[in-house]
């Protein structure tokens, strides 16, 4: 298999980079003495001017750059590709590196900034940056960095990094966008073209209602409308300033009644409305559903390991969309620089660096990771390779898709508290329990009150 993009080793992979190590390093290298201003001691017995120290060397600069548990799997990656390669561009800068558990990095950057002892580049995550934010501890990348700096990245992860209109960080690695499923025989035993994938939510009820109609065990998917389905389609989820929800509205309650029409129609399988999602009753590992609209790609380590005969039965697609056509991601990976950096402009141009089409494109190469930048993307990495099974398929689809990525959370406290409350009065929608304009207007309310909280 090309690029040897086994999913088992995708997992490990992601895991690795999001779980919790710690360690630390430097980069150094040695830095030549100008001796063009040293007095001629030959010339002795003449007055001469005093040597012009205008052309001294630049004053060294130490950058401290924290990464997020790297140094096990990648240190040769960081010394080598970044930091020594930086350096030995801007001879007058040094950069120190510093390698966080990915479980504490938020926790250890609000220590430092209570200190005068703070990193200048930080690697964080998005949730982690709407916690910074609650501190107003970033520097606007946006006030030092000209708007052209932020056009290589993919827009919806910048603007998921924008707060104010400020752009608070640049993006850097993502596990890639969500992808479409279809069990290829139960479509064909439901007279559906499994080559004909669904776009909208519109058009995958309608195939749903199909396959129930004619297999009466199986039903369509599992899809609810999450609030992360809710950004697919376009609508809002709070208001400007984060304070209030505003997920109540008509349309909102119109999206809404679309999944509960589903639901009674058989395009939305009953065991959806339970509140584990890794528990649900019917799926595609039972085959008691057909497809799915949006699911992580990491579904097929599942299959692979546990019923490696479905492989050969699944079609993978682009996620369906709504009609702002994104694909809601929960998380991905960036670098901030906080307000007390005695550096900011040279930090923001090391970040530039790190997330730059290249450096990704190098890093790509190493790890099962997709870029934030659309350059490395055009790369035979992600263009030139053969689609051989369900894994290198899924692979060509997020690499096709990977534009069409946003941010689904928003780093408040108790997020998925008020997530959950959320989907708790969805799945009373969907059972008949309340109305689906009640079943948001209560959400609503709850909502307002954590946002206060925060």
């Amino acid at each position: 298999m090309k690029f040897g993009w086994k999913m088992t080793g995708i997992a490990i992979m992601i895991i690795v980079l999001l779980a919790a190590a710690a360690g630390c390093g430097s980069g150094n290298s040695a830095q030549e003495n100008d001796q063009s201003g040293s007095p001629n001691s030959e010339n002795t017995g003449q007055n001469r001017q005093p040597a012009d120290n205008s052309a001294a060397e630049p004053e060294t600069i130490e950058l401290e750059f924290w990464t997020i548990n790297l140094k096990k799997n990648f240190e040769a990656y960081i010394t080598e590709n970044l930091i020594a390669a930086y350096e030995a561009e801007h001879p007058n800068i040094k950069i120190k590196w510093v390698d966080v558990p990915g479980a504490e990095v938020t926790k250890k950057f609000i220590t430092a900034l209570s200190t005068d002892d703070v990193p200048d580049v930080v690697n964080e995550t998005t949730g982690g940056i709407s916690v910074l934010q609650r501190y107003g501890a970033l520097l606007p990348l946006s006030d030092i960095l000209p708007p052209e700096d932020f056009e290589p990245y993919f827009e919806g992860l910048v603007e998921s990094v924008t707060y104010g209109g400020k752009v608070m960080a640049l993006p850097w690695y993502t596990a890639g966008p969500h992808v479409q499923f279809i069990n290829a025989e139960l479509y064909e035993k439901a007279g559906l073209d499994p080559n004909q994938p669904s776009t909208t939510f519109d058009e995958l009820f309608e195939k749903g209602r199909i396959i129930h109609e004619k297999l009466k065990t199986v039903y369509g998917s599992n899809d609810i409308p999450t609030i992360e389905l809710m950004i697919s389609e376009g609508l809002p989820i709070v208001n400007e300033d984060r304070t209030e929800a505003v997920f109540n509205s008509p349309e909102h309650a119109a999206f809404v009644e679309k999944f509960v029409q589903a639901y009674k129609t058989g395009a939305i399988a009953p065991g959806a409305v339970g509140k584990d999602d890794r528990q649900l009753q019917q799926t595609l590992d039972n085959e008691l559903t057909a497809h799915v609209g949006q699911s992580t790609s990491t579904a097929i380590n599942s299959w692979a390991k546990n019923n490696p005969s479905l492989l050969e039965k699944i079609k993978v697609y682009p996620a369906v969309t709504g009609k702002a056509d994104k694909v809601a991601i929960k998380d991905f990976q960036t670098f901030v620089v906080p307000k007390k950096s005695k550096y900011p402009k040279e930090a923001a141009e090391f970040a530039k660096f790190v997330t730059s089409a290249q450096k990704q494109l190098e890093f790509c190469k190493l790890v099962a990771i997709f870029p934030s930048t659309k350059k490395t993307l055009e790369d035979a990495h992600f263009t030139d390779f053969e689609v051989t099974d369900l894994f290198t398929a899924a692979r060509r689809v997020q690499v096709d898709t990977a534009h069409k990525m946003t941010l689904g959370t928003f780093g408040f406290n108790n997020e998925q508290t008020m997530k959950d409350y959320y989907n708790e009065q969805i799945r009373a929608a969907l059972l008949g329990d309340k109305t689906s304009q009640q079943a948001l207007d209560d959400a609503k309310a709850f909502w307002d009150q954590e946002l206060k909280k925060q």
